[in-house]
């Protein structure tokens, strides 16, 4: 199974961040699709935790999630956001910064389809992030859904759908001797991408 999908990439920085994405695949780093997402609620509160990409285009980076959820609700409040890739193996992260929008219907309908049947039954019956009896009712509620629903009944939960991250800020990091780090910078003005170098 493909961990995430790339297409229509032109633009330099993400052409490079699927360059690195690549890189870290090729040498069997867990999860290396795996990235940081921090979010800031309306007191200027940030929160991070981690999600999974599941595409990247010239557009952005999309990820999967409840929009009911504590970074849905932050996301309906604040839209921007920052993601942070880091690979131990290659010594190398990546930090993005941009806008979040909600994929189409759609995108997120064809997406839920395409999701192993268990990980569907998970999305119908958890209300990410809000309060629950105890874990056994949990999972005795997703057996009870797998038993009495065949797979044409499991639709997609209209809470339920992507992000698509527009980025308009993205450096890559790379470890170097005496912490004399490479970090190079990629700045959206207008429609062009400026790239300067930045000190470690």
């Amino acid at each position: 199974m493909t961990l995430f999908e790339s297409s229509n990439l032109s633009q330099e920085p993400l052409v490079k961040v699927n360059k690195w994405l690549q890189e870290a695949v090729k040498l069997e780093v867990p999860l290396p699709h795996a990235m940081n997402l921090s979010t800031v609620d309306d007191s200027g509160q940030p929160s991070s935790r981690m999600v999974l990409l599941k595409s990247i285009s010239d557009k952005g980076i999309i990820f999967y999630t409840d929009y009911e959820s504590h970074k849905g609700q932050m996301l309906n409040i604040n839209s921007k956001a920052a993601l942070n890739f880091w690979w131990a193996k290659t010594d190398k992260q990546i930090r993005i910064q941009g806008v979040c929008v909600k994929t189409s219907k759609e995108e997120s309908e064809e997406y839920f389809q395409s999701r192993p049947r268990g990980s569907q039954i998970s999305a119908t019956v958890s209300f990410q992030s809000k309060e629950i009896k105890s874990y056994s009712d949990l999972v005795k509620e997703a057996e009870d859904l797998d038993k009495r629903a065949s797979e044409s009944d499991l639709g997609r939960p209209a809470r339920w759908g992507g992000y698509l991250l527009v980025p308009n800020r993205i450096e890559f990091w790379k470890n170097e001797s005496n912490r004399l780090h490479k970090r190079e910078l990629f700045t959206l003005e207008s429609i062009k991408w400026k790239k300067t170098l930045l000190s470690p």
